[in-house]
């Protein structure tokens, strides 16, 4: 049966881990905004323009817990405890809107890799049908 102190000892140091990962992804939250990104509103000539942006940000974090490896001079066995976390942040101009007039126009900000990773998956997802369709005719073939 474990000592209730070492559990509590153990149940504070995992507290205190969720609390570091907690207040790790606060900040990493703070700071994905189109506003970080790109900045204030615009205004010139009664015109404003806002930024949009496509903000992405995500986290984890793990811990352990084992017995040590006994070096030599050691006593006894030595608790290994671990932990750590990371996360990142994505950011991407998506358009803007522009407030003039009275109002409000949202304008797409086109995103040229796209078209051109399209223009790349058709020939090779093609490949891949023909090699699927020949590799089956030629399976049903040796029955």
């Amino acid at each position: 049966m474990a000592d209730p102190m070492e559990e509590a000892k153990h149940e504070a140091e995992a507290d205190v881990a969720d609390e570091r990962l907690s207040r790790f992804m606060k900040t990493l939250g703070g700071t994905a905004s189109a506003k970080a990104v790109f900045g204030e509103p615009v205004e010139k000539d009664g015109v404003t323009v806002v930024p949009v942006a496509r903000v992405r940000y995500g986290g984890g974090g793990g811990g352990g817990r084992g017995p040590g490896r006994k070096k030599k001079g050691d006593a006894g066995d030595a608790d290994q405890v671990g932990f750590g976390h990371g996360g990142g942040v994505q950011a991407a101009p998506v358009g803007y809107i522009e407030l003039s007039g009275g109002r409000a126009t949202y304008k797409r900000i086109a995103d040229p890799v796209r078209p051109m990773a399209i223009a790349l998956l058709f020939p090779l997802v093609g490949a891949i049908s023909i090699g699927i369709v020949a590799l089956s005719l030629r399976l049903s073939s040796r029955r």
